[in-house]
């Protein structure tokens, strides 16, 4: 491993890395250390971004079958967003949590995202409260030292609490233009009422409310005296005025990521399927039409959820007229702007450097000094050749896969420094070291 990335990557993000993807997952730690092509999907993907910071919408579908990279790209993506200042929800798409739904399945995945909701300081979730909390914290402080206070005065202080009131009517009056954002902001004047009083427990009924996990109007009314609740109909609505919100406190905006995609295609009912499809198509409207500012939405799913005619996307006449690739795209000349990119699998020089790069973490999460010793570039090059010598090739083997077999050549190795390598390896090792240094020199080029 060179001097440069070793310095950046820690024993921690060594050990996400490698127990992640061993064990078949993406890892949500160091990640950076493993990206290997996709370089004009990415700076898409950061350009979508950009675009929703400065006011705009975006909506994009990542598709490729199995172990291809989506979930990967996701947590690249979100990685980014955390860069760019977002805030990011994310939610995995279920039986029990849809897009469309009368029985609570829908509202369920809005409350889910709610639950995810993360930032740079609170990446693993339940950010929600702590973003909350550190807006009017911020405030106070801002307020603290535009009106010369000597300290930080307590909620005793009529003039202190006045100035900022005044702050927090501000934001509040810019998310009350949106559709049920009168009943929001009336929830966020009784959280900050209740954070000045150190009422914790209407605190807590805010946060339960802002969640969407209050199922009836009457309980809510109760507790905090609005006359509506985030529900399976409007729970969309819901978001884009938390996007506002959020924008409106300092972020760039809210990035929501909805993976497994596949399971509104395996939705058994074609009429509650195609109210599925009719949501996609209404949250596709929104963002294209500029009516959900600084709102970025990532769907992650299979070629079948996409392009089958019978059960997917395109089976929605609508959605396929939306969703067709430009008919003047070409394997080699891509248009990313377009709502869809599919992940075309890695090449075999792209799986080389991947496995070399997932040997040095190894290395440096296990402190290997001869990492190269035990694995040389000749005995990756012999498992991507093998790998890709299996039926189907290169349009089949996955990255998942292909790790998760070579940690578990590392781990036998590392463990068992007995163990012959020839038991692993064929003894090929001059026409491999060739082929290496071709490989070698192609990736350097």
């Amino acid at each position: 491993m060179s001097e440069a990335t070793a310095s950046k990557l820690t024993r921690r993000q060594a050990n996400a890395i490698i127990q992640s993807m061993g064990g078949g997952v993406v890892p949500q730690d160091g990640i950076e250390h493993v990206v290997v092509g996709r370089v004009k999907e990415i700076r898409q993907l950061v350009e979508d971004l950009h675009r929703a910071g400065d006011g705009l919408s975006c909506m994009k579908f990542l598709i490729g079958d199995y172990g291809t990279g989506k979930s990967f790209m996701a947590t690249l993506t979100r990685f980014i967003a955390y860069k760019e200042n977002f805030v990011v929800a994310y939610s995995d798409l279920t039986a029990n949590r849809r897009l469309y739904a009368h029985d609570g399945k829908s509202v369920a995945t809005y409350s889910d995202l709610m639950q995810n909701l993360s930032t740079k300081s609170k990446p693993n979730g339940n950010a929600l409260r702590s973003l909350i909390e550190r807006w009017l914290s911020d405030l106070q402080h801002k307020v603290a030292v535009e009106h010369d206070f000597d300290s930080l005065p307590d909620a005793s202080d009529s003039r202190f609490t006045r100035l900022v009131s005044i702050e927090v009517q501000a934001v509040i009056r810019e998310v009350q233009e949106l559709s049920g954002g009168f009943d929001f902001a009336t929830v966020l004047t009784k959280y900050y009422q209740a954070y000045l009083n150190g009422d914790e427990l209407t605190q807590e009924h805010a946060i339960k409310w802002l969640r969407g996990e209050y199922r009836t109007k009457t309980e809510a009314k109760k507790d905090l005296g609005v006359r509506d609740v985030i529900n399976d109909d409007n729970w969309f609505d819901y978001l884009k005025v938390m996007t506002k919100f959020i924008a409106s406190i300092g972020y760039g905006g809210l990035l929501v990521l909805f993976d497994e995609a596949v399971n509104l295609y395996k939705i058994d009912h074609a009429g509650a399927r195609g109210k599925n499809y009719e949501r996609v198509l209404e949250f596709y409207n929104e963002c294209t039409q500029g009516r959900a500012e600084h709102l970025m939405l990532l769907f992650m799913g299979t070629s079948d959820f996409l392009e089958d005619e019978r059960r997917g996307l395109f089976s929605y006449k609508a959605l396929k007229s939306r969703l067709q690739p430009n008919q003047y795209e070409t394997q080699e000349y891509r248009d990313l702007r377009q709502p869809v990119i599919k992940l075309a699998p890695l090449s075999a020089e792209e799986l080389f450097v991947l496995l070399q790069k997932i040997r040095d973490i190894y290395a440096a999460l296990y402190q290997v000094e001869q990492i190269a010793v035990l694995v040389s570039d000749e005995n990756i090059l012999e498992i991507v050749q093998k790998a890709l010598s299996r039926p189907g090739g290169v349009q089949f083997i996955t990255p998942r896969e292909l790790i998760r077999e070579f940690i578990g050549i590392l781990n036998v190795l590392h463990q068992n420094p007995e163990m012959d390598k020839g038991d692993i390896f064929m003894e090929r090792l001059e026409l491999a070291g060739q082929e290496s240094r071709r490989f070698v020199g192609r990736t350097l080029d």
